[in-house]
């Protein structure tokens, strides 16, 4: 007979993450469904983190603007705490499978790191799946960096202090775009990368994928297949670094943080890139976020390891970049 005082892993999330789950599937019926077709899709997933993205800190500039690239002007939104001063800038990139998101999906957290940390922040867009597919993601974001070093004084921004990082796709892309930097001899260009429970190894037999891929914890076994040979449909990509950078040799990067959370099926992508970098004594912080799931950053406002993990990138940033005109978190909120 079966125990009924056994630990299920569903007994392991924590109830901040239960409720946000139950409320944004609530948001998402509201809306009318998850949408059928890809623009629907997309704009159902952004109405949606359009109320998940209220309150929070305001911003001194807070905007929407546009920075050349090889293959369209790429939509970012450029947030600064305080609107004189020279300050260092984060470039992040959101998450949504490679397929949806845009540069406000993770509006509130951006502005919450901007608050705490003192710097700026360009949220920047990226091409997605399936109009595009691997290595044009990278390409893209490389040259929207690029131009950052050669124009971001135009901005206010200290071109000799940018970092880059992302959420689940928008890390594998953060890192591509580092790797491509390092390979090209521009390494100097970046002084620091983040990575929230990235999409940074093609492995889909991993301890966590075979513990929680089973339709328990948001992601899928089949969900993550499709994703992964979506963006790399050519199996030979598979292999490249600048797809999936747990395999990359680390030298010459900067210093990197990596967020997992405990109950993400693709959490050991994550364990498995720290492995590589601490074999390689390459600088870097790994934190487990205990209790939730994947893109749980994106609940800011109401859970509380979320908070916490928007605190640790501001601490990272702060120690690879510096900050100035920082609010301390003190500024003015939005009701």
């Amino acid at each position: 007979m079966p125990n009924d005082n056994m630990v299920k892993p569903t007994d392991r999330i924590h109830p901040q993450q239960a409720d946000a789950l139950k409320r944004n599937a609530e948001i998402v019926a509201e809306l009318g469904g998850p949408g059928e077709g890809i623009e629907e899709v997309r704009a159902r997933a952004e109405a949606a983190r359009t109320i998940w993205n209220e309150g929070g800190p305001d911003m001194a500039v807070d905007e929407a603007r546009a920075i050349p690239g090889p293959f369209r002007d790429v939509p970012v939104q450029f947030y600064r705490p305080a609107a004189d001063g020279t300050l260092p800038v984060f470039v992040y990139l959101h998450g949504g499978g490679f397929r949806i998101g845009g540069p406000k999906t993770n509006d509130r957290q951006l502005r919450e790191i901007a608050a705490a940390w003192g710097g700026a922040i360009i949220s920047a867009d990226y091409l997605h799946v399936p109009e595009h597919t691997f290595p044009d993601p990278v390409d893209e974001i490389v040259a929207v960096l690029e131009w950052l070093a050669d124009n971001g004084g135009d901005w206010g921004l200290d071109t000799g202090a940018i970092a880059i990082g992302g959420a689940s796709a928008g890390a594998s892309i953060a890192l591509g775009a580092a790797i491509t930097l390092r390979d090209k001899g521009r390494a100097e260009l970046l002084k620091g990368v983040a990575s929230l429970y990235g999409v940074l190894d093609y492995n889909l037999e991993s301890d966590s994928m075979n513990e929680l891929g089973g339709g328990d914890f948001m992601l899928t076994n089949e969900y993550v297949q499709m994703v992964y040979d979506g963006y790399v449909p050519n199996a030979a990509d598979r292999s490249d670094p600048r797809a999936f950078a747990a395999k990359a040799d680390p030298t010459g990067l900067p210093p990197i943080f990596i967020a997992a959370a405990e109950l993400d099926p693709i959490r050991d992508d994550s364990l498995t890139f720290a492995t590589t970098l601490k074999a390689a004594k390459h600088f870097f912080v790994l934190e487990v976020y205990p209790g939730v799931l994947h893109a749980f950053f994106g609940y800011s406002g109401v859970v509380d390891e979320a908070k916490r993990c928007v605190n640790d990138v501001s601490t990272f940033l702060g120690r690879a970049l510096g900050s100035r005109g920082g609010q301390g978190g003190q500024g003015q909120g939005r009701a």
